[in-house]
């Protein structure tokens, strides 16, 4: 007769930053039964975006806690160094990770929560969700009313110049992933972007200090999701990082429109001005939302298949979310942020968690500073 599985204090779904710190702060509370799934490898999300990226994280503050982020040749990490980071503190965290299995659908019983994966069921009495806010491509519905013969591609599948075919392209986005990208195709393709707003472009330095520091500095990345300050950032968008963009556009390099994609017919774009765009190539850099459609929790997601949380918090007695975007502060879904998110979710967790014994200040953590 098979046994039933044994029952977990915690389980870690997602391998990423979120997930880790947050196992890395579980064990310093003394919750010693955590168990950490990945569908992929550690890192595998970093090696997935294009080959050329760089972060605008300084390496001070690319850590994720109990573990500094090496010194390198360049101020900021790229996508490499990152993974490369991930495997190594995943490596040395003292808590079980197993890689390349994906949980294909979780719910709740009496006893917790129960995961099911190709490996059989993993059961946990507290769950942390830390998939990734960004896993499930957001395309517009004008993307299905294009022509076939128009070449569509969303910047979560692009690597490299090559994957886009010769001739115009057109970037629909104003974030810093199409002004990257955009900048990076002009290289070799004609460009044009379309975004929703006029751009607000931030120094990559000021006075000779690198504008994250200014940012940090200013109250503006640890201000509350919830603050004057957050509602502000939110109400202007994002502010792309470098002039890279504004000279090339200034030049008349890369074209600009402004305007929102509502809809299309053959391969012509419409905007919301009524403008019709004429298109060969798209590159969609229109954000990604969290897949979330193995949960099947009652009461865990909106309408929308999108998270219900209060700060990370569930309604959901057990279930925990982290990495989300505006979670508890402005830079609650960067590296950055993941250190005091994750503190404050393993706190709530181990309260429920008996026969715990938290680590005190001195006790060697496994990860070397």
């Amino acid at each position: 007769m098979t046994s039933a599985p044994s029952v977990h204090d915690v389980l870690v779904v997602g391998a990423g930053q979120a997930g880790l710190g947050t196992a890395w702060w579980l064990t310093r509370k003394g919750v010693r039964d955590v168990v950490v799934l990945d569908a992929g490898e550690v890192g595998g999300s970093w090696l997935r975006r294009w080959d050329s990226l760089q972060l605008f994280t300084p390496r001070r503050f690319s850590s994720l806690p109990g573990r500094r982020f090496p010194a390198g040749p360049t101020p900021s990490p790229d996508r490499t160094e990152m993974a490369g980071y991930l495997r190594g503190y995943a490596a040395r965290l003292g808590v079980p990770v197993r890689t390349g299995t994906p949980v294909t659908r979780l719910t709740r019983d009496d006893g917790g929560f129960c995961a099911q994966t190709p490996d059989g069921p993993v059961r946990a009495r507290q769950v942390v969700l830390a998939v990734g806010p960004f896993t499930r491509p957001r395309v517009p519905a004008a993307s299905q009313q294009l022509d076939p013969s128009v070449h569509q591609l969303h910047s979560s599948r692009y690597r490299r110049p090559a994957d886009v075919p010769p001739g115009p392209v057109l970037v629909v986005g104003g974030g810093n992933s199409a002004a990257q990208l955009a900048v990076e195709l002009a290289a070799t393709h004609q460009v044009t972007v379309v975004a929703p707003r006029e751009p607000r472009f931030l120094p990559e330095r000021r006075w000779g200090v690198g504008i994250y520091w200014w940012l940090l500095l200013s109250g503006v990345l640890n201000a509350g999701s919830g603050s004057r300050v957050a509602r502000g950032v939110r109400r202007r968008g994002d502010a792309i990082v470098g002039r890279d963009l504004a000279r090339l556009r200034d030049a008349g390099t890369i074209g600009w429109l402004t305007g929102r994609v509502v809809g299309a017919h053959g391969t012509a774009l419409r905007l919301d001005d009524g403008r019709a765009v004429e298109v060969s190539a798209v590159l969609w850099c229109t954000g990604s939302l969290p897949e979330t459609g193995w949960l099947d929790v009652p009461g865990a997601l909106d309408g929308d298949g999108l998270p219900l949380h209060d700060r990370g918090a569930s309604p959901v007695p057990g279930l925990h979310w982290m990495g989300l975007p505006w979670q508890t502060r402005v830079n609650s879904s960067i590296i950055d942020g993941v250190d005091r998110d994750a503190r404050r979710t393993a706190r709530r967790i181990a309260g429920g968690v008996p026969g715990r014994r938290e680590r005190t200040p001195g006790t060697p953590s496994g990860l070397p500073q």
